[in-house]
Order: C-alpha cells, then structure tokens, then sequence
C-alpha cells in the first residue's frame, strides 16, 4: 500500500513538474522610479493583456501573468493600456528566462489621439520623404507612427531598422509586415522579427484599440497560418469591450463590401463589424483612397507611399489620422517632397481685374510638407508700398482663408479702382518658418464676351487630337481664378456654352468631392454638385449632359445648366484601386469603367448598351480612354492595350508586348491610325498602330521617359511627346529624329510610377494652339513654347501641380491646378 501511495505522489509530482515547465510565467509592474526592475514598494498591474501570439491572458490582482507554451512562440508581448508606457514591449523568447517583467510608467489617456500612416516606401535610400516626415512629425507631436507593410527585403529592413525607429522619429514607430517583408530565412517573417520585433500585436491610446495584423501570403512562406492569426485574433478581441472602438492595421485591404469578416478556416470567421471596428487601415496599392463602407459607418484608409510616386499616380504622400473622444476619425494626406512654397496667384504679376463693383479676389498658394500650415495673412498697401509711415498707421494684417490644403485667399475693397497697390503675404508655418511674398499691381475691369464653345473630350475631342486652328498671338493675363475647395488631379476643364467644368477629391475623408460649374465671363460659380467619392479624370459632355465617374464607380449625368441630376447609376465597381481612368463620349454614348465594369451607356437615358465580359484584373490606368468612329480602346495598367468594338463590346485586340503592357499615356487616333507613347525600359517609344487589328505599323525610339499621363500631337511635319522626365521633345515625323528638346524644372511632388528623383515630369496633354505649344508642368509652371523651334515664349507659375490639360478658346484658356484652382488667362 506505501509503495502505490509514493508511486501516486511521484507521478503527481512529474505532472506539477511538467505543468510549470510547460507555462511561461512574468509580471507587470508600475516602474515608479523607472528603473526597470520591481522594487518592494511598487505594484503589480491587474488586468493588464499579454500574450505569447497565439493565447492572449490578463495579469492576475499581483500583476502576475501565465501562458501556456506555444511552440511557435518567438516573443512575449503585452499590449499597453491607455494609462501605460512601456519601454519593453516585447521580449524574445529564450528557454534561460524564468519570468518575463514588463516594467511600466505611467502616462495621460489622451482624449484625443492623432497618429502618422506611412506605407510601401520599397527603400535602402535615405530621401526627403524621410525628412518632411520626421519634421512634420515634429510639428504635430502625433502619438504614434505606424508602417503598413513593404519595407522591402532584407535591405530595405536594415534600412528602415537604423533610419525610422522611436528614436530617430521622436515618436514610437510600428510596423507590419507586407507581402515584399516575408524573405528568405527559417520562415518568411524571421528577418523582420530581428528587425522590428513581433509582426501582429495591439495597444490603446485614448479610448480605441489599435490591432496590427500581417500580411497573409508574401515573396516567401510565413511560419504563421492563416488558422493561427485568426485564433489570435479572437482571443484578442475576447479580452476588451466589444464596444471600445478598434482600429486595424495591415498591409493590404480586408473588404470592399460593408463587412469586415476574416475568415479563420472553412468552418470558422470573425465579423469585426461585431466589435465596434472604426477603420481598416493599409497600403500595399501605392494607391490613395477613402472609402465608407455603406451605412456601417466603417471606414477603410489606403495610403500611397510617401517615398515615390504611385502605382496609379496617386502623389508621394503620408496620411495624418485623428481621432476624437468618440472613437471617430478624420484624416490628411501630406504630400512628400514639397519644399515651403508660398506663390500669389491673384493678382498675378502686375495686374488684378475685377468683376463686379467693389471687392477684388486675393488668393495664394502656399504648401510644405514638413508642417502643416497654421495661418496665412496680408496686407494691401497703396500706390506708397510699405513704408516707415505706413507701417506705423496701419501695421495690422489680415487673416486670409483656406480653402483647401494648398490655397488661401480673402477679398479686397480698393478705395480707388485704377490705383497702383502692393500686395504683401505672410505664411506661419506650425513649425515655426515664416514663408512671405510681395507684388506689386493695378486693378483694371474685367470681363470678356459671352463664350458660345464646346470643349466635351480631353484635348477637345474623342480622338484626343490636341490641335485648334487658330493662334493665340499675345501673352496671357489672368482674367480670373476661383478655388473649388479641395484637389484637383485630371479632371481637365471641359466648356459647353458659356459654362466651364471641373471636378475634385478628397482622399482625405472622402467629403469635398465635387462637380463645380463656373461662368466663363467672370468666374462665378453657378453650381456644385457633391459625389460620393473624388472624381480624379476626365469627365465629358454630350446633349447638354455632363457625365462624370467616381473613384467607387457611381456615375453621375448632370444637367449642365442647372446641375439637376438627369440618371445616376452605379457600376458595381467593388476593387481596388479606385476608379482613376478617364471617360470619353461620341456625344450619343458615353464610355466608363475598367475591366469587368467597363461600360456603354447611353447619354440621355443611362441605359447601358454593354459591359465588357472578355477581360478582367490589372491595376486601373490613369488614360482616358479613346474613340475611332468604330473603335473603343482602353487599357489596364500592368495588364494590356484593349479595342472593344464600340457599338456591341466585342474584343478585337489586345496587346502586351514591347511594352504596352506597361503604359500609362493617353491614346491619339489621327489619320486612321493609334499613335501609343510608353516606356519599355529604359528607352521611350511612340508605336503606331492600325487600329483594327492592332498590328504594329511603325515605332519610333524617343529616348524621353513616357511614364506620365500625356498624349501625342501629330502634324504633317512633327510628333510631340511630353514625358515624365525630363519635358518635351519634338521628332521629325518620317525619320524620327529629335528636333529640339524643352527641359521643365523638377516636379514639387512625384506622381509617376516610382519617381523621387528630380524628375522634371509632365503629366497633362500640350495643346497645339496655331503653332505654339500650351502646356502646364509638375513643376507648378504653365508654359507656351514655339513648336517650330521650341523656344520658350511665355511662362508663369502657380505654385503647385498642374495635372489637367488646358480647354482653349479665341479668347484664351482654361487650367486647373493641384491646389483646386481653375483659371482662366486671357490672350490680351
């Protein structure tokens, strides 16, 4: 009987032994003096959430925590309170530690939480983005930076490792890990862990949780399964209120649709929608957008990179995100590389016309990307200027307005309408710079003739032939500019009648997006009429109706007088990126969408002729799609060059080769034939193609790089390409030698693919006007060169990117620019 009693007391004593060395036991502790080890005087925490990446405990009434053991635990992580400040956030896992202590400090639970996203910066390179960022973050002292993914290889790790972190950013930076992070090691994720510690973990500040999750699938197998992160994930969202509001980060989108399901195994799933999620916050598409997701209120934040230009041609940027007591979020985009510009843009040079009888529009384009902006003022001084007296009489300034995140102005009531006045500006940067500007002008009367044009297509017409048969012979003076409140990208200015049309986004919040009609006489605004997300191409008119797509698909037809909606009508569009292509009309049927959607509709009913069955996927392309009088063709960016047959849809041609796959310019069709700028390589090419079998006529070498959203001009004796870098070129048309080339200035930011090195990028169609060429550049230039020569005969500048082509008149021409304005210059 003793010996069956010791055998039962050993094999218990085997099974404690066994019970202890298979849980992994630690504490968390307020660190009162901070210096990282547990005096007898401080205290346990109680309930604080640790875990080993799969199970997920709160600490015990002593602060004292146990987790089973997970063999495919790498670290012991705890996931900070509001209330909490840890300086270890993690500890790798090593069979030598007996407890594993996290010593916190203390701090505020912020009522208000901001936070920086960058994403896919795809570097080994230290650039400006990097300074903008770190000087912005200075600025606004944001709570957290956190990386979506895509740091890029064992390099760009190394990189990021000794040039981002908490240290060098002055904020606590985050990381997750994106498709081009998982490398080869042991397992996907090893090299990253040894950069930047666990690849998915939690926190809170202010009221929210902040979830980051890792990439599912990469260059290489991660140890982790799909099975084993939705585990972790569960047992996560089991340890807080389902009603604290939840804010996710990953590399790439979970949903386009209203739910936000992670899908565990066949049998098992998540609805986050369960758990107050806020925002779905990533990367991976080098593309911005905004989106709310139906009437759940959720948001879903996709970010370019701030290193480079996007894949879409969304802008080098960084998005701010804040969020207030209630748990809700608004965002900013910063645009990288944009070095303090302050430019007045009315008056410009020396002249200010006024409409009307007794104010004057003032108004200033003013941007950095290294602080946001805190107020602009100014001040008009008469014919004296400012002087020691003046200064003494009437030093005060005047605060101008902003009206969206470039521009500001304020309106000016001369006492004497001829007089001669000076016009100083003051901008104070949050960070604490002072940018100024002064000029000196006159004010004249405005007005112009009623203007009776059409200008419906990008370049005027469905070939995209940018040619008018007349010439603008003087100089241009600026007749008048209005603000449309937020961007605009290319949606070029059409004209119908005495009427001019552009359109804007918001990737910020997806709320200042908006069709505007203005007077062409005195650039009053008629109407605006406010879609549901931002309209980034061209829109068309056909039958006094305006049609327009969105980046979520709606189309939206317009009355062009009134602004009525005629029919409305939603393409199903559900992917990523947004829609960013160009629409184009016969002026009785009108072309929208992208692959699956890609659609005929009818102008005047809505009614929708066909939809595209024989292609689908590819990233979606910044071209306007162009019209033969038979032929439709359209393409996809990453995918190919496609000719639908206008009237039924049916596919004639596709091509991928020699480098139309990776086009991003505008298609001209002149003289039956399609004349194709691209950039196979590192050489540019000019294809021509016969339309309806899309066999190769001839190609032309153009040594230009044409990766930006432009279309050739054809004449009998030239071809014009503009590029993204580094301008425009002219080519004799039979040999295709160079004629001349026209350098531009470097682009104030990056919108080609990939570009973040000075280049000198044109992204908007030339206009030849007679036989000048009328263009606007990256640089925040609008040029007029003699295209016979390609002397330089007229230039100016407006302060910020200039993405839309002109719409040209007798009169003069229309422009808009980055900064949300449309102007009208006058040929004098």
């Amino acid at each position: 009987m003793n010996k069956t009693v010791n055998q039962i007391i050993f094999l218990f004593i085997i099974f404690i032994s066994h019970e202890v060395t298979s849980q992994i036991k630690g504490s968390v502790f307020w660190d009162e003096n901070g210096n990282g080890l547990k005096d007898k005087r401080e205290k346990g925490i109680e309930g604080a959430i640790v875990s080993n990446g799969l199970e997920v405990v709160k600490t015990d009434k002593n602060g004292v925590f146990t987790l089973p053991i997970w063999e495919k635990a790498r670290f012991i992580t705890i996931y900070p309170g509001a209330s909490q400040s840890a300086k270890t956030r993690y500890i790798k896992v090593d069979k030598s530690i007996k407890t594993y202590n996290f010593p916190i400090q203390k701090k505020e639970i912020k009522k208000e939480v901001s936070f920086i996203q960058v994403s896919d910066t795809e570097t080994f390179e230290y650039k400006d983005w990097l300074n903008n960022l770190k000087s912005y973050s200075n600025s606004i002292d944001p709570d957290f930076i956190i990386h979506t993914g895509d740091i890029c290889y064992e390099s760009g790790m190394t990189w990021h490792a000794d040039n981002m972190t908490t240290k060098t950013m002055n904020a606590p930076v985050y990381y997750c890990i994106g498709n081009h992070d998982l490398v080869k090691g042991n397992y996907g994720e090893e090299y990253f862990e040894n950069k930047f510690g666990p690849g998915w973990y939690a926190f809170e500040e202010g009221k929210a949780l902040f979830v980051i999750t890792p990439m599912m699938g990469g260059d290489f197998k991660p140890g982790y399964t799909r099975e084993e992160i939705g585990n972790w994930l569960q047992n996560l969202l089991d340890s807080y209120p389902k009603e604290m509001p939840k804010y996710f980060f990953n590399h790439d989108y979970l949903t386009n649709g209203d739910e936000f399901v992670f899908k565990i195994n066949d049998n098992k799933e998540i609805l986050l929608n369960n758990y107050n999620i806020k925002a779905w916050i990533y990367g991976h598409r080098h593309a911005n957008i905004t989106k709310l997701h139906g009437i759940t209120n959720i948001k879903s934040y996709s970010t370019a990179t701030a290193a480079k230009g996007g894949i879409d041609h969304s802008p080098s940027s960084f998005r701010v995100i804040k969020i207030d007591d209630a748990g809700s979020s608004s965002s900013d985009l910063v645009w990288t590389f944009v070095n303090d510009q302050l430019q007045i843009v009315s008056p410009h040079h020396d002249e200010l016309h006024q409409h009307g009888k007794e104010h004057v529009h003032l108004s200033s384009n003013v941007y950095s990307s290294n602080s946001p902006i805190d107020s602009v003022k100014y001040k008009v001084y008469d014919e004296k200027g400012l002087t020691w007296k003046t200064y003494v009489k009437g030093s005060e300034m005047h605060h101008m307005t902003q009206r969206s995140d470039w521009n500001w102005e304020a309106t000016f009531k001369p006492e004497i309408p001829n007089n001669n006045y000076e016009l100083a500006i003051e901008a104070y940067l949050k960070n604490g710079k002072v940018l100024y500007d002064k000029q000196k002008f006159t004010i004249k009367p405005g007005g112009n003739k009623a203007f009776d044009n059409k200008w419906h297509n990008l370049a005027g017409n469905s070939a995209h032939d940018a040619v008018v048969n007349f010439n603008h012979t003087k100089d241009y003076v600026l007749e008048w500019v209005k603000n449309i409140g937020s961007n605009i990208y290319m949606s070029s200015p059409i004209l119908h009648e005495n009427h001019v049309f552009t359109a804007s986004f918001d990737d910020g919040n997806a709320e200042k997006n908006y069709i505007v009609c203005f007077d062409t006489q005195s650039g009053q605004e008629v109407w605006r009429y406010q879609t549901r997300n931002g309209i980034k191409n061209q829109m068309v008119i056909a039958r006094d109706i305006l049609i327009a797509t969105d980046m979520q698909g709606y189309t939206y037809a317009l009355n062009t007088t009134s602004g009525h909606l005629v029919w409305e009508k939603d393409l199903k569009y559900n992917r990523l990126p947004g829609f960013i292509s160009g629409l184009v009309t016969d002026g009785t049927m009108v072309f929208t969408g992208f692959g699956e959607t890609l659609s005929a509709i009818e102008v005047e009913t809505g009614k929708t002729t066909w939809i595209n069955s024989d292609w689908t996927g590819g990233y979606g392309s910044t071209t306007t799609m162009t019209l033969t009088p038979e032929i439709l063709i359209t393409s996809a960016n990453w995918g190919a060059l496609y000719a639908h047959d206008k009237n039924t849809g049916e596919l004639l041609w596709k091509r991928n080769d020699n480098g139309l796959r990776f086009r991003d310019g505008n298609i001209l069709f002149k003289e039956d034939k399609l004349w194709i700028a691209e950039n196979d390589g590192a050489k540019g090419t000019l294809h021509v193609l016969e339309p309806k079998t899309g066999e190769s006529i001839k190609t032309i070498e153009t040594h230009i790089e044409n990766k930006s959203t432009t279309t050739p001009i054809v004449t009998p004796h030239s071809i014009y390409i503009a590029g993204s870098d580094p301008g425009i070129a002219s080519y004799e048309r039979t040999t295709g030698n160079l004629k001349w080339l026209f350098e531009v200035e470097p682009a104030l930011f990056y919108t080609p693919q990939y570009y973040s090195d000075h280049q000198r990028s044109i992204e908007t169609t030339p206009v030849l006007v007679g036989d000048q060429l009328l263009f606007g550049a990256m640089d925040g230039w609008l040029y007029k060169l003699d295209a016979i020569t390609g002397k330089l005969i007229w230039k100016t500048n407006l302060g910020a990117p200039i993405l839309t082509s002109a719409a040209v008149t007798k009169e003069g021409f229309f422009i808009c620019d980055f900064a949300g304005n449309i102007y009208f210059f006058k040929n004098k």
